[in-house]
């Protein structure tokens, strides 16, 4: 039986005990402004986790384990980018199995963006994440405003085939970017099918490490805690950002990708090519 979602009043969110991970964030290595240096000393500060999800890349999770610290406070993952638009959040329990994934999956299907849409279809990145043994949550599954950057959204607009669903994990039910009314959907549609459930900020500055977080009531290690999302034994609590805030991230954010813009304009023509042709 999935586990509760709790939306906040406060944020950061606050929680007693366990272990509260928060499943979404970025770092310089991709999109993000946060360098790993800072963001494990303000997890370590919050007695908080996280799982380091950069776009397309698994060099921020590289550097943080070259820390004897972070293989206690980090789960290894990567948010993969579809060429027809959605974007899947990939968990592994150690950085060997990430790495293998990465190796064989991943690397050399970058754009010139490397933050964008790598080359390859949501189909065949789930497929290769589940013989490789990762936890596939759809990210943000009917976001990001126009565009088509969840499963659930792609799949409404007729982007890809329901069944891609059957090979996905979960949802994550609260993601700190979405609307309170989007998180909502997700988490209804995660409940009346049975999908397990995750929370993150979707955090790329340091000040929104934390906005939503995965939690249990036990302490557990990142392992562990991952085989609890699996077993929906886990909970969610979070906030989304506000408009204020959506525009300060932006601002701080967009600077990633103005030396790509020729390049991410091409690819935004290309999937809304695509999403015409369906």
């Amino acid at each position: 039986m999935p586990g509760t979602v709790q939306h906040s009043a406060s944020c950061p969110v606050q929680w007693t005990g366990g272990s509260a991970f928060d499943m979404h964030v970025h770092t310089n290595h991709s999109d993000g402004v946060v360098r790993v240096p800072e963001l494990l000393a303000h997890l370590h500060r919050r007695g908080l986790r996280a799982a380091i999800t950069d776009h397309n890349t698994i060099a921020g999770i590289r550097e943080a384990y070259e820390r004897n610290d972070a293989a206690s406070i980090i789960i290894p993952g990567i948010e993969v980018s579809a060429i027809d638009g959605p974007h899947l959040l990939i968990y592994f329990d150690n950085l060997r199995d990430l790495a293998s994934y990465y190796d064989t999956s991943i690397r050399g299907h970058q754009g010139a963006c490397p933050h964008m849409a790598t080359d390859l279809p949501t189909e065949k990145i789930v497929t290769d994440a589940n013989e490789s043994g990762g936890l596939v949550i759809a990210a943000h599954p009917y976001g990001y405003a126009m565009l088509i950057r969840g499963v659930l959204k792609a799949i409404e607009v007729g982007m890809l085939a329901p069944e891609v669903l059957d090979r996905i994990d979960g949802l994550e039910v609260i993601c700190g970017g979405l609307s309170h009314t989007l998180n909502t959907r997700a988490e209804m549609y995660a409940a009346a099918h049975n999908f397990c459930m995750t929370g993150g900020s979707d955090a790329h500055t340091l000040r929104e490490v934390g906005r939503a977080v995965t939690v249990t009531t036990e302490p557990l290690t990142p392992a562990e805690f991952l085989e609890a999302v699996r077993q929906q034994k886990t909970d969610v609590i979070g906030c989304e950002r506000g408009p204020a805030d959506n525009l300060l991230m932006g601002t701080q954010v967009m600077t990633k990708y103005v030396p790509y813009l020729p390049s991410g304009i091409a690819m935004h023509i290309k999937q809304g090519k695509m999403r015409l042709r369906k």
